[in-house]
């Protein structure tokens, strides 16, 4: 849209050209500090590094990055900082009268440490809390911005919920790229089949999708699961699954549309994230999506038409919504027509960007009016 001045990054300069080409972004408005990025990387291969190792170099890389972005900031009209990044580039914008907009991807940053510690806790799972430090430098960065950028209601709420001022919260939703994703076949007859697209882990509440798939009477299903698998949680699915749950690993874009088209519903019971980009996706390849309000399902359709929206942390939930699903053909159709509908209104990325411009013009006027 010709507004961009720069992107600043950790990614290594490798993947920089990649994305510079898929994104056809001019490679010299990327700007890369891989150096924090890359200690965690490599130490994460090492034999005696862990999560509370991990959590100090965190904040360490954080402050790195943030001030590196700061010391070489441009004249600009609005800088956006992804959240737990932004606050040194921030300040130095707006001593110049640029906006700041802050932009978090997933909920509130207490709400998330809190929910997810609950969670790990109820399986009898070690994690290691969010660095305290990397909590309060967010919370700065909320002080801070002039406008917050969220993806979904679910997101804004926790941010509500944790009292921040409503006047400074903006709902932006994700977009689709409707170029990737559309129908490229149907699915079997033979067989329900369910897929679960993204990183399966406590975060994405996977326990209560394989109790509740385990419960789901049916002479012929499928659970396909499509991406990585944490390893801290890989005896506790040894113990729910069996050979009805089929884990595919990792695949390309074109792929999951593939696992999408080929599904009878998209299932996503996540406990916190922000804006699942796959449910967008799946609506483009007319897959039906049963997903909980956490993963801003509620921003994106609504319940009983192109999907359905289950109660977090309730396998009895899950398991209703499978049975109906699977008993409802009509149902599920009508929803695949809805499906594919709602997501010609949702609209590509244009529609995000034209959006985040109108924030950065709105943030750019209260940020002049604040220095007056």
């Amino acid at each position: 849209m010709g507004h961009l001045e720069r992107i600043f990054t950790s990614l290594p300069w490798w993947k920089a050209e990649k994305e510079s080409r898929e994104q056809n972004i001019p490679r010299e408005r990327i700007s890369c500090n891989f150096l924090g990025q890359g200690i965690r990387h490599v130490g994460n291969k090492l034999p005696f590094y862990n999560d509370k190792i991990d959590s100090k170099l965190s904040v360490l890389q954080t402050k790195l990055f943030s001030k590196w972005v700061a010391n070489i900031l441009p004249q600009c009209d609005a800088y956006i900082g992804i959240s737990g990044s932004g606050l040194h580039a921030g300040r130095v914008a707006k001593s110049r009268g640029a906006a700041y907009i802050m932009d978090r991807g997933s909920s509130h940053i207490r709400y998330a440490n809190a929910i997810l510690q609950e969670e790990y806790l109820r399986w009898k799972i070690l994690r290691f809390p969010i660095n305290p430090w990397l909590i309060e430098n967010e919370e700065s960065e909320i002080e801070e911005a002039n406008l917050i950028t969220v993806p979904s209601h679910f997101v804004e709420k926790t941010f509500l919920d944790q009292g921040v001022n409503p006047l400074k919260m903006r709902v932006v939703p994700y977009g689709i790229s409707l170029e990737e994703f559309y129908p490229v076949d149907n699915p079997p007859t033979d067989c329900f089949r369910l897929v679960f697209v993204g990183q399966f882990s406590l975060r994405k509440g996977v326990p209560y999708l394989l109790e509740a798939f385990r419960a789901f009477k049916h002479p012929n299903k499928q659970l396909i699961v499509v991406g990585s698998v944490d390893e801290k949680i890989s005896s506790l699915i040894k113990a729910l699954v069996d050979n009805t749950v089929h884990f595919i690993g990792i695949v390309t874009r074109a792929e999951v549309k593939k696992y999408l088209s080929t599904a009878h519903a998209l299932v996503l019971p996540s406990i916190e994230e922000g804006l699942a980009l796959v449910q967008a996706q799946a609506m483009a390849c007319g897959c039906p999506i049963i997903a909980t309000p956490n993963t801003g399902s509620e921003t994106l359709f609504k319940h009983e038409r192109e999907g359905l929206i289950v109660e977090a942390q309730n396998s009895k939930a899950l398991t209703a919504a499978f049975t109906r699903l699977a008993d409802e053909p009509n149902l599920r159709n009508r929803m695949s027509i809805a499906c594919l509908e709602r997501a010609k209104e949702i609209g590509g990325w244009k529609v995000y960007a034209e959006e985040i411009v109108k924030v950065c013009r709105e943030a750019n006027k209260v940020s002049l009016m604040e220095l007056i």
